[in-house]
């Protein structure tokens, strides 16, 4: 019987350990990989939860109690808006106090703690002067506040989280990122909620100013942000740009720019919005007049919105990505 030399010997162990402590490396990696998914996971829609409810509480509670008073502010259900105080105290709390956020989102953090705390205050007000002579103005500042809260989820908070889900990887994780509905349809709560309170001027610089872009598409396909869009031969670089007005004015001649880089030459194409209408209203425009690239190549796309006049948050404004044009 041969027997193998001690230097092959030992070389097979090395061989087989380093095997082994590889295998065990990427093992390890793929489960704090699948970990850190999970949290993240967790948090988005654990967030996600928090928001909902709160909508749930404005929504399907308060609004219904105001819109059976009728105006009447004596016919007001007081236990009602105390319930929808106490929960909503509640829901700010748990963002407040929830210590699993991952590192990547303690900036967006920040703007969900700020919103759920916003309503937690106000309805803590209204629930202070309900039955008493001061709740018509109470509540005007309440709706004043609540529409605040609905500005930063929609033009701070969500923005956030996406970007932070890019940044660590995870842009397919969006799909767990939906945005909640308003605290209320403030136009349906059987009282003018607007007594007490002045309408922003369009020119007001302590307004909440703010436009974003909610999709594009080229040539009808989504464009995600770090997307890539593949064209066929028959199709026309057209983009479809649809603008939110997260702000509390219109913002009328809202500039929108895309641009288009090729091998060949830098294209930048820009079209007007005549007016979007505040608290969410929305338009859409259509940017043509590109040259396609050559085949198979892949150009880069950047469209943006705004700035409008006394806008502070933009990072909302813009959206990168790829075209391809293929067969």
């Amino acid at each position: 019987m041969r027997v193998l030399p001690a230097w092959l010997t030992l070389l097979g162990s090395v061989f087989f350990l380093f095997v082994a402590l590889a295998f065990i490396f990427l093992v390890a990696r793929g489960c704090i990989a699948t970990q850190e998914s999970t949290q993240i996971r967790k948090y988005v829609t654990g967030a996600d939860s928090l928001l909902s409810d709160s909508s749930e509480l404005g929504n399907g509670q308060l609004q219904p109690a105001l819109e059976r008073a009728g105006g009447d502010a004596g016919k007001v259900d007081r236990g009602v808006i105390s319930r929808v105080a106490d929960r909503s105290e509640d829901l700010y709390l748990r963002a407040l106090e929830n210590e699993e956020v991952p590192p990547e989102f303690d900036g967006a953090h920040h703007y969900l703690v700020s919103a759920l705390g916003i309503r937690a205050r106000a309805t803590a007000r209204l629930e202070a002067a309900a039955g008493g002579g001061n709740f018509q103005p109470a509540l005007a500042e309440a709706v004043e506040s609540f529409r605040i809260s609905d500005g930063i989820v929609r033009n701070h908070y969500l923005p956030a989280v996406g970007e932070a889900l890019q940044e660590a990887g995870h842009g397919r994780d969006r799909v767990y990122l939906e945005e909640p509905r308003p605290f209320m349809d403030y136009g349906e709560i059987g009282f003018d909620a607007g007594a007490g309170t002045s309408v922003p001027a369009r020119d007001d610089p302590n307004a909440l100013h703010g436009v974003e872009i909610v999709s594009v598409t080229v040539a009808g396909q989504p464009l995600y942000p770090g997307g890539n869009v593949v064209l066929s031969g028959s199709d026309e670089p057209v983009f479809s740009v649809t603008v939110a007005n997260g702000g509390e004015v219109p913002e009328t001649a809202v500039p929108v720019e895309v641009i288009l880089n090729t091998q060949a030459e830098r294209q930048a194409r820009n079209v007007t919005i005549e007016r979007i209408e505040p608290g969410g209203g929305q338009a859409t425009v259509e940017v043509s007049g590109f040259r396609p690239g050559e085949l198979d190549e892949t150009a880069e796309v950047t469209v943006e919105v705004g700035p409008v006049e006394y806008e502070d948050y933009v990072q909302n404004n813009t959206l990168t990505g790829t075209v391809t044009f293929g067969m």
